[in-house]
C-alpha cells in the first residue's frame, strides 16, 4: 500500500513519472502539463454541470504530476463525464448504459471521427468512434470495478473527453 505523502513531499514530481518516462520516452514537466491542460477547453454550449466536472478532471490530471495514482482516476473521471454528457444530450427519461448511449451518438451523428483532433485522416464510416463503443465501455468498467492496470498518459484522455463533449454540444447553448 502506498504511504500518505506529506505536503513537502508533494513539491516534487512523483517518481513513477520518471519510471514511465524510461519506458515511454518522455518525462512530463509541471509547466508542460499545465500548458497542455490549459488549452483543453469546452465550448460555451456545454452544460455547466459538465463544464464543472471537466474542470475537476483537468485539475486531477495536473495534480497527477505530484501523485501518479491520480492518472487512473482521471481516466475513470473522463469516462463518467462522457457518460453523463451523453445522458444529457440524449434527453431521455430512460436509464441507458454507456454502451447504448455511445451507439446512439454514432448513429445520430452527434460524434464523428473528424471531430477528434488526434485522428489525422479520418476514414468515412466513423471507424474509430465505432471501435470506441466497446473499448471505452470495457475500460470504464475495468476502472470502476477495480483493477491493477498500469495507466500512462492521462492528458490524452482529457483531450479526447473535450473533443467528445464539444461534439455532443456543438449546437445551441445548454444550461
Amino acid at each position: 500500500m502506498e504511504e500518505f505523502k506529506s505536503l513537502s513531499e508533494l513539491t516534487v514530481m512523483d517518481e513513477k513519472h520518471r519510471l514511465m518516462g524510461a519506458v515511454c520516452g518522455s518525462v512530463p514537466s509541471l509547466e508542460g502539463m499545465h500548458k497542455y491542460l490549459s488549452k483543453e477547453t469546452l465550448n460555451e454550449n456545454v452544460p455547466l454541470e459538465i463544464q464543472n466536472q471537466f474542470n475537476i478532471a483537468r485539475n486531477m490530471a495536473l495534480f497527477s504530476y505530484y501523485f501518479y495514482a491520480l492518472c487512473a482516476e482521471v481516466h475513470l473521471k473522463t469516462y463518467t463525464i462522457i457518460e453523463r454528457a451523453l445522458k444529457i444530450r440524449a434527453d431521455s427519461g430512460k436509464r441507458h448504459g454507456l454502451k447504448y448511449l455511445m451507439e446512439m451518438a454514432v448513429e445520430e451523428g452527434w460524434i464523428t471521427d473528424d471531430g477528434f483532433r488526434h485522428i489525422e485522416n479520418p476514414e468515412p464510416g466513423n471507424l474509430w468512434c465505432k471501435s470506441m463503443i466497446k473499448t471505452m465501455s470495457e475500460l470504464r468498467n475495468s476502472q470502476a470495478h477495480g483493477g491493477n492496470m498500469l495507466v500512462g498518459d492521462c492528458l490524452h484522455h482529457i483531450s479526447v473527453c473535450a473533443d467528445y463533449i464539444n461534439q455532443l454540444f456543438s449546437g445551441e447553448k445548454n444550461t
